[in-house]
C-alpha cells in the first residue's frame, strides 16, 4: 500500500516529543507500507534530516515555507499562518494527480485545508493533540486579537471534522472530546512509546534525593508545570527533606525556567540522553495541569523502572493505576505528599516502577504501535475503496 505522508515539521533530531512521535511511527510503518515523505522545511535546514529520514521512506521531498498573503494572514490561525507552504500544497495535489497512493495521512490539524474539499483518496487526520484545547487552556490574556485567533482555530477544527471522517489521536479522552464535538467520526487511538533497546535499563544505584521533570521547556504545559512544581510543590517537600534537588531536563528553556536556577534546582537545557536522568533519579514528576499531547515523559521514565508522581491530566490515557503503576495526585499538598512517599519508601517505590515497566513493555512499545496505526490505515484505505466503487 502506498501511503503519502504529510508533516509541517521535519521529524529530527529527535528533540520534542512530536517529532519523536512521528519519526518512530514513520520508521515502524516503512516496514509494512510504502511512505512517500513531504514535510515543510524548518527555517532553516536541518542538518542530517535526509539521512535519517530517507531510510524510511520510498520518496521524500522538504519544502520552503512561504509568507501568507495579506487575506490569508486574515483569514488563518496562527498556527496555520507559522507552517504555511505554497510550493507543499502544490506537490502534495501533484502527487495525487499521478496517482497510485491509496491513502493521504495529515501529521497536524494545520495540515486539514491542504486539499480542496473534493478528492478521491481517503484522508487520515492525525492530532498530535487537541489544538483548540490546548489554545485555551494556556495563559495568555484576553486580548481581542487572542479571542479572535482562538474562533479561528475552532472553525479549522470543525473545517477538518466536516472534510474528514478518519481521525487519529494519542488518548481515548482526546477521541471521546473530539467526537462529542463534533459528532461521528471514526476515531483510532494510538498512544506514543518508547525503544526498548534505547531505554534498557542498567544497574545503577539511584540518587536518594533527586527529582527530575522531564520536557521541551518553551512548550507552554510544561513551562506552567514546572514553575507550579518550583514555586508550590517543592518548597512543601523540601520543609521536610531540605537535602532534595530538582533536575529540570529538556531544550530551550524560556527565561522564567532559567530563572529557577538555584543551589537545590538544576536547569539543564537540552541533554544528549535523557535516560541517565531518567535512571538515576528518584523519582519522576510530571505536575501537568493541562492536558493534550504525546505523553512521552511517562512512558519513558516507567520503561526504565523509575518511579513516577503525576497528576491525573499528566498520565491521562496510559492505563496506568494509582498505586499500582504510580502515584497520582492534582492538589500541591497531595502531590508533595505522594512525592515523599517515594521518597522515604524506596523499596515500594521501586517496585512499583517496575509493575509501571511491565506495562508499559506491553502496550507501548513502537514496534507494536506502528502495527495498530498500518491497520487503521488500511481499515480506511480499504473502506474507502469500496465507497469509490459503489
Amino acid at each position: 500500500m502506498k501511503v503519502l505522508f504529510v508533516c509541517p515539521f521535519v521529524p529530527w533530531p529527535l528533540v520534542n516529543g512530536g517529532k519523536i512521535r512521528t519519526y518512530n511511527l514513520l520508521r515502524q510503518a516503512s516496514a509494512l507500507v510504502e511512505i512517500h515523505l513531504r514535510v515543510i522545511q524548518e527555517p532553516e535546514p536541518v542538518p542530517g534530516a535526509e539521512e535519517a529520514l530517507a531510510p524510511w521512506c520510498r520518496s521524500l521531498g522538504f519544502f520552503e515555507r512561504s509568507r501568507p498573503g495579506s487575506l490569508e494572514r486574515w483569514k488563518l490561525p496562527k498556527l496555520e499562518r507559522w507552517f504555511h507552504s505554497r510550493a507543499l500544497l502544490g506537490a502534495v495535489r501533484a502527487d495525487l494527480a499521478r496517482g497510485g497512493f491509496r491513502l493521504l495521512h495529515l501529521d497536524e490539524l494545520l495540515l486539514a485545508r491542504i486539499l480542496p474539499s473534493e478528492r478521491a483518496i481517503p484522508v487520515v487526520q492525525h492530532h498530535h493533540k487537541l489544538d483548540t484545547d490546548l489554545y485555551d487552556a494556556l495563559r495568555g490574556g484576553a486580548t481581542l486579537e487572542r479571542r479572535f485567533d482562538q474562533w479561528k482555530l475552532r472553525r479549522l477544527e470543525a473545517e477538518s471534522a466536516r472534510r474528514y471522517r478518519h481521525h487519529l489521536l494519542c488518548s481515548q479522552e482526546d477521541a471521546d472530546t473530539l467526537r462529542a464535538r463534533h459528532g461521528a467520526l471514526d476515531c483510532a487511538v494510538v498512544p506514543s512509546g518508547f525503544d526498548p533497546e534505547a531505554f534498557r535499563p542498567e544497574r545503577c544505584e539511584r540518587a536518594r534525593a533527586r527529582l527530575v521533570f522531564l520536557g521541551s521547556m518553551n512548550y507552554g504545559p510544561n513551562v506552567e508545570a514546572v514553575l507550579s512544581f518550583v514555586r508550590e510543590i517543592l518548597p512543601r517537600i523540601r520543609a521536610v527533606r531540605p537535602e532534595i534537588e530538582l533536575a529540570i531536563v529538556g531544550g530551550d528553556p524560556v527565561p522564567e525556567v532559567r530563572a529557577l536556577a538555584s543551589e537545590s534546582v538544576l536547569v539543564t537545557g537540552r541533554v544528549p540522553l535523557v535516560q541517565p536522568h531518567l535512571q538515576g533519579a528518584s523519582a519522576l514528576v510530571v505536575p501537568l495541569r493541562i492536558g493534550g499531547g504525546t505523553r512521552l515523559k511517562i512512558v519513558e521514565a516507567l520503561a526504565l523502572g523509575t518511579p513516577v508522581v503525576s497528576t491525573t491530566v499528566g498520565a491521562q490515557g496510559l492505563g496506568l493505576a494509582h498505586e499500582k503503576h504510580l502515584l497520582v495526585a492534582d492538589d500541591a499538598g497531595d502531590f508533595a505528599a505522594a512525592t515523599l512517599r517515594i521518597l522515604d519508601d524506596p523499596g515500594e517505590a521501586g517496585r512499583m516502577g517496575e509493575r509501571g515497566r511491565a506495562h508499559v513493555h506491553e502496550h507501548f512499545r513502537w514496534e507494536v504501535l506502528g502495527r495498530e496505526l498500518v491497520d487503521y490505515w488500511e481499515r480506511v484505505a480499504f473502506s474507502g475503496a469500496l465507497s469509490h466503487s459503489r
